[in-house]
């Protein structure tokens, strides 16, 4: 599987993973010198196994989330947007967070979706370890995929603590990452509006 990907996870797979994970922490705080017996410490490397399976890369292991689609019987045409939707994924290079907001805009043909599943959507991908390029374009695709719309954009941006926390240490930067899909590719006036939606 791929770092981004997604295999469901049985409970009884998923007990066995975070007991084995914890396992794997106990030996990585060992290594780094730091006791077991301390009491701030002890119940750590449970704690970070559970961490990273049921929440930072829950996207890994839980089903796809239930989407309500729509036929479009007004035939509206004009763009739909959500945002911001908080951001609070994993950096796959060093397996810290990055954290930000998501926008995430569609202009319906046949089908509309049912508005909080936007942000389902993007919270079942977000967590994931990933760059933050791939997790643009994977809620961009997985938006034509289900909706086939006329258009889809999608802009993300995030602070990322391998920057801010190691490294440059460079404290104020953000990374912004847009992903445009057919209208707002074709006509500028849709693309801008987009980006003037989203920055007002």
């Amino acid at each position: 599987m791929e770092s981004n990907g997604n295999r469901v996870l049985s409970d009884f797979d998923r007990t066995a993973m975070i007991e084995c994970l914890t396992g794997t922490f106990e030996n990585m705080l060992e290594l780094m010198g730091i006791s077991k017996d301390d009491p701030q410490t002890k119940e750590t490397p449970g704690r970070m196994a559970k961490m990273y399976v049921n929440e930072l890369c829950s996207g890994l292991y839980d089903e796809e989330p239930k989407i309500t689609v729509f036929p479009n019987t007004k035939e509206y045409d004009e763009m739909v947007l959500l945002g911001p939707v908080q951001i609070k994924s994993i950096c796959s290079h060093h397996f810290i967070p990055f954290i930000g907001n998501a926008y995430i805009a569609y202009i319906p043909d046949k089908k509309v979706i049912g508005i909080s599943k936007l942000a389902r959507i993007c919270k079942w991908f977000m967590r994931r370890p990933q760059i933050q390029e791939e997790l643009t374009k994977q809620i961009a695709d997985y938006l034509q995929e289900k909706l086939s719309p006329k258009g889809v954009a999608v802009f993300i941006e995030a602070q990322h603590l391998c920057m801010t926390a190691r490294g440059v240490e460079e404290h104020a930067s953000q990374m912004k990452t847009s992903d445009l899909r057919g209208a707002f590719i074709e006509k500028p006036e849709a693309r801008q509006e987009f980006f003037n939606m989203i920055t007002n």
